[in-house]
C-alpha cells in the first residue's frame, strides 16, 4: 500500500506563542495596576474635591445671602429713616421733600421712595400728602399731589399696605411710569401715636437690577444657578433665564422638580455644612444649598453642576491615565526585547514539533545541544518520533486487514438480505392476502430470518426464526436452516410437518450444537383459515378488526437442531377481513434498554392495538422500540413479519366503440361499476373526468373511427384506483404534450394541452406505451383529493 505524503504544516496561529502571552500578561498586569491606582486616586480626589466644593458652595451661598441681605437691609433703613419724622407728628413738607430726595440719592440700593398721608389725619394737612421721588438717568424726578397719578392698581396696592400689620415686601412688578423696570417695594404703615388705624405709608422701591448685581458677584457660568425667594416663597429673581420674577413656588418647582425635597415640610432640614445632591430633569447632577438671609423668610437657593466642581479633577485624572499608558507601552517594549532573546529556542522547537504533530515524522527534529529543559524536550520528541514511525507501519497493516474484513462482512450482509424473499400477495374470491417484513441485524450480519412463499394460488406459508448466537456463525447457521425450511415447504403443506422435516435435517452434522427457534404458519386467502406451529418460538399476535390484540394460544415443540425426531403440535384459527397476524423474535419482546428497563409485551400489544394497517405495523413496532431505547442501539437482532387479510374487488373491464354514444355509455357503466366497488362520489368524478378527457382526444384526433375500440380496466386496492386505458387508434402519446405556461399572461397563453395537464395533475402515476398496435395509458388515481400547494 502506497503511503500518502504528509500534509503541509499549518501556519502557526498568531497570539498564542509564549512570547506573546508573556507580553500580553505583563501588559495586562501593568494596566490593571495603573487602573487600580488611577481609580483610588480619582475616588480619593473626588471625595476631597467634593468636600472642598461643598465648603466653597456654602461660602458662595452665605456670601450671596449676605450681599442680598445688605441690599434689603439698606432699603429697610431708608424706609425707617423716612418714617422717623412722621411718627413724631413733626411733619414739614420741605423737610419731607428733602428726605425723599436724600433717600433716593444717598442709597444706591433704592431707586424710588414714596410718602403718602391720608387727608384729615395730620393737623394742618386737610388734603393729606402724597409725593414720590424716582431716580431716572441719574436725575431725581419728583411727583407730588395731583402729579402723582394713583391708578386703580396702585390704589389697590395702597389699600393693601394700609391694612398690613407691619412692614412687608411686595412681589416683583414692572412699573410703566419708570420705563417698565422691575422693582420690589418695601412698605411700612404710618401709625400716629395713640391711633390704631394707619394714617399713611412709607415705601421704598428696590430695583431688581440692583439685586441682580449682587448675584453677578458669583462666577459667570451657566452651571451655577442662584435664585432669591421672598418670605412667601415667591421667586424674586434668578440667574436662570427660564425662571421669571414673581413666579410662585409651585411653578418654580415645575421647572426644577429636583429641588422639591428641599421645600417638603415632611423632610428634615439639611445641616448647615451639607448640600443636597440631586439630578435635574435633563440628567445633569447638581449640588444645591439653601442660605437664609438676615431678613426673616428670605432665602437664596444656590445650585452648582457636578461637572463644574469635578472638572479640574477629571483633567488631572486624564493626564495621569495618559502618562500611565505611556509607561505601559515603554514597559511592553522592554519585555518584548528580553522575551525574544529568552524564548527564541523554545519557538524554534515549537515550530519543529508542530510539523511533527501533523505527520512530518520523516524529518528529524532540530534541537539545541545544551542540557537544559529545551534540550531534554527535544531529545524526548525525537525518541517519540522514531517510536511512532514503527507503530504507523504496524497500524497500516492492521487497517488493511480490517478493511478487507469489513468489506467481506458487507458482502455477506448483501448475500443474507438477498436470501430473504420479498413479501408476496395472494388474491382470491374477493379477498387479498398481503404481508410485510422487517429485519434489523444488530451487526453487519445476524441470526434472525424470515421467509414467505405461496404454496399454491390461494395458500401462503411463512416462517420466522431466531438462531442462537450472533455474528457470522449465526448468519451461516441461519442460511442452512432457511435453506432446509424452503426445501420442506416444497414437500409439505402443514406447518407441523414442515418443521418436523426441517428438524430432522438440521440436527444432522450439528457439531457446533447450535439451534434455531422457528414459527411456521399457513394461511388460506379464500377462507381465512390459518395453521401455526412453533419450534420454541414466541407465539404471534392476532389483531382483530375491532382493534383488540391478543396472543395466539398454542403449544410449542423443541427448537430446531436439538432433536431430530420432534413433534410440533398445530394451532388453528380464522383470519377475518381487516385482521392480521404479527410474528416477531425475542429481540422485540425481550429488549432491555439502559437502566434495566424491559420493552415487554405490554408495549408491543399497545402498538398493535393502535395500528390497523398490517403493512405499517412492523415499522411502527421497531420505531416504538427505538424511541424507548433511544441512544442505546440494537442489542439484539430484530425480525418482524405480518400477514393480513383484506377485502378485494375483481377488476372492472369495459369496452365501447369510438363514437359519442359509445363513450357516453362507457362513462355511465364506469361510474356504476365504481359505485358498486364502494368508491365515494369525488374519486368517481375524477375517474370519469380522466377517461372522458383521454378518450375525447381519441375522438377528436382520429380520422377513421369505425375500426377503433375503447377499453378501460379499473382495479381498486389500497394504493388507489388503477386505470388502464387502451385504444386501437393512431399513435398518440399524451405524456409528451408539454405543460402550458401557467405564469404567462392570458393573452399570451397557447390554446390546447390544458385538459391533459389537468389529468396528469390528478394522477400519482401516468405512463404511456404503444404495444400490439394500440395506445395504452396506465395511471393511478389516489382515493383522496390531491393536495394543492
Amino acid at each position: 500500500m502506497r503511503s500518502r505524503p504528509p500534509p503541509a504544516p499549518p501556519v502557526p496561529p498568531r497570539g498564542r506563542s509564549l512570547r506573546t502571552q508573556l507580553m500580553l500578561w505583563s501588559c495586562l498586569v501593568q494596566a490593571a495596576l495603573l487602573l487600580l491606582l488611577v481609580t483610588l486616586f480619582y475616588l480619593g480626589g473626588r471625595a476631597l474635591v467634593h468636600q472642598q466644593a461643598m465648603a466653597q458652595l456654602n461660602h458662595l451661598a452665605e456670601q450671596t445671602a449676605r450681599s442680598l441681605g445688605n441690599s434689603l437691609r439698606s432699603a429697610q433703613i431708608t424706609g425707617d429713616m423716612l418714617l422717623a419724622p412722621l411718627a413724631g407728628n413733626a411733619f414739614d413738607t420741605n423737610q419731607m421733600h428733602g428726605l425723599l430726595h436724600a433717600a433716593v440719592v444717598a442709597d444706591p440700593n433704592v431707586d424710588g421712595a414714596t410718602v403718602i398721608i391720608e387727608p384729615d389725619r395730620v393737623p394742618g394737612m386737610p388734603d393729606g400728602y402724597a409725593c414720590h421721588d424716582v431716580l431716572l438717568d441719574g436725575a431725581v424726578q419728583q411727583r407730588c399731589g395731583a402729579d402723582l397719578d394713583l391708578n386703580g392698581r396702585q390704589r389697590r396696592w395702597y389699600r393693601k399696605a394700609l391694612h398690613a400689620t407691619g412692614p412687608w415686601w411686595s412681589e416683583p412688578y414692572a412699573n410703566p411710569s419708570e420705563e417698565g423696570r422691575l422693582f420690589i417695594t418695601y412698605s411700612v404703615p404710618l401709625r400716629l401715636p395713640g391711633e390704631l388705624l394707619p394714617a399713611g405709608l412709607v415705601s421704598v422701591d428696590v430695583p431688581l437690577a440692583r439685586l441682580r448685581h449682587d448675584l453677578g458677584q458669583l462666577p459667570h457660568t451657566s452651571r451655577l444657578r442662584a435664585t432669591l425667594l421672598a418670605p412667601d416663597h415667591r421667586v424674586v429673581l434668578s440667574s436662570a433665564p427660564e425662571i421669571e420674577p414673581g413666579m410662585s413656588l409651585r411653578r418654580y418647582l415645575q421647572h426644577r422638580p429636583d429641588l422639591a425635597p428641599l421645600f417638603d415640610p415632611k423632610q428634615p432640614p439639611l445641616p448647615d455644612d451639607e448640600g443636597f445632591d440631586h439630578q435635574g430633569r435633563d440628567g445633569t447632577r447638581f449640588l444645591s444649598r439653601i442660605a437664609p438671609l438676615e431678613q426673616a423668610g428670605w432665602q437664596v437657593v444656590l445650585s452648582a453642576d457636578h461637572d463644574l466642581l469635578l472638572g479640574d479633577l477629571r483633567r488631572v485624572t486624564w493626564w495621569a491615565v495618559g502618562l500611565g499608558v505611556l509607561g505601559v507601552l515603554v514597559w511592553l517594549l522592554l519585555v518584548r526585547r528580553h522575551a525574544q532573546r529568552l524564548l527564541l529556542p523554545m519557538e524554534t522547537l515549537t515550530a519543529a514539533a508542530r510539523r511533527f504533530s501533523v505527520g512530518h515524522f520523516n524529518q528529524p527534529l532540530p534541537y539545541p545541544r545544551q542540557h537544559d529543559e529545551v534540550g531534554e524536550m527535544s531529545r524526548a520528541f525525537e525518541r517519540a518520533r522514531q517510536s511512532i514511525l514503527q507503530q504507523m507501519h504496524t497500524i497500516e497493516h492492521m487497517a488493511s486487514a480490517r478493511e478487507r474484513s469489513e468489506s467481506e462482512l458487507r458482502i455477506a450482509r448483501g448475500i443474507q438480505q438477498g436470501m430473504l424473499a420479498p413479501p408476496p400477495q395472494l388474491q382470491a374470491d374477493g379477498f387479498v392476502l398481503r404481508s410485510s417484513t422487517v429485519l434489523v441485524p444488530a451487526r453487519e450480519v445476524g441470526g434472525d430470518f424470515h421467509h414467505i412463499a405461496p404454496l399454491d394460488s390461494t395458500t401462503l406459508c411463512f416462517v420466522i426464526g431466531d438462531v442462537s448466537g450472533s455474528g457470522v456463525p449465526a448468519a451461516l447457521f441461519m442460511a442452512r436452516v432457511l435453506t432446509l425450511l424452503e426445501a420442506a415447504m416444497q414437500l409439505h403443506r402443514q406447518p407441523g410437518h414442515i418443521l418436523a422435516e426441517a428438524a430432522r435435517h438440521v440436527a444432522q452434522r450439528n457439531e457446533a450444537c447450535m439451534f434455531a427457534t422457528v414459527l411456521c404458519g399457513v394461511v388460506d386467502v379464500a377462507t381465512g383459515q390459518f395453521e401455526l406451529a412453533s419450534a420454541g418460538h414466541e407465539s404471534p399476535l392476532l389483531r382483530r378488526a375491532d382493534g383488540q390484540a391478543t396472543v395466539v394460544p398454542m403449544r410449542s415443540g423443541p427448537a430446531l437442531g436439538i432433536n431430530a425426531r420432534s413433534v410440533f403440535p398445530c394451532a388453528r384459527g380464522l383470519l377475518g377481513p381487516g385482521e392480521y397476524l404479527l410474528a416477531y423474535t425475542d429481540g422485540i419482546s425481550e429488549a432491555q434498554c439502559p437502566k434495566h428497563r424491559w420493552f415487554g409485551m405490554e408495549r408491543v400489544l399497545a402498538v398493535v392495538t393502535d395500528v390497523a394497517d398490517d403493512r405499517r405495523v412492523c415499522d411502527a413496532v421497531v420505531a416504538a422500540l427505538q424511541a424507548f431505547c433511544v441512544g442505546a442501539g440494537n442489542l439484539d437482532d430484530l425480525a418482524l413479519l405480518s400477514v393480513g387479510r383484506q377485502l378485494s374487488w375483481p377488476p372492472l373491464h369495459l369496452r365501447a366503440p369510438a363514437d359519442r354514444d359509445g363513450l357516453y355509455s362507457l362513462l355511465s357503466r364506469l361510474e356504476r361499476g365504481l359505485l358498486a366497488m364502494g368508491l365515494q362520489e369525488e374519486p368517481r368524478q375524477r375517474a370519469r373526468l380522466v377517461v372522458d378527457e383521454l378518450f375525447g382526444n381519441v375522438l377528436v384526433h382520429q380520422r377513421e373511427l369505425s375500426q377503433v375500440t375503447l377499453d378501460v380496466t379499473a382495479t381498486l386496492d389500497d394504493d388507489g384506483l388503477a386505470l388502464q386505458l387502451r385504444d386501437t387508434g393512431r399513435p398518440f402519446d399524451p405524456a409528451a404534450v408539454p405543460a402550458p405556461d401557467l405564469d404567462a399572461p392570458l393573452q399570451d397563453r397557447v390554446v390546447g394541452g390544458w385538459g391533459l395537464h389537468l389529468v396528469r395533475s390528478l394522477c400519482t402515476r401516468f405512463i404511456y406505451c404503444r404495444r400490439d398496435g394500440s395506445n395504452r395509458v396506465h395511471l393511478l388515481l389516489p382515493l383522496a383529493a390531491p393536495r394543492q400547494e
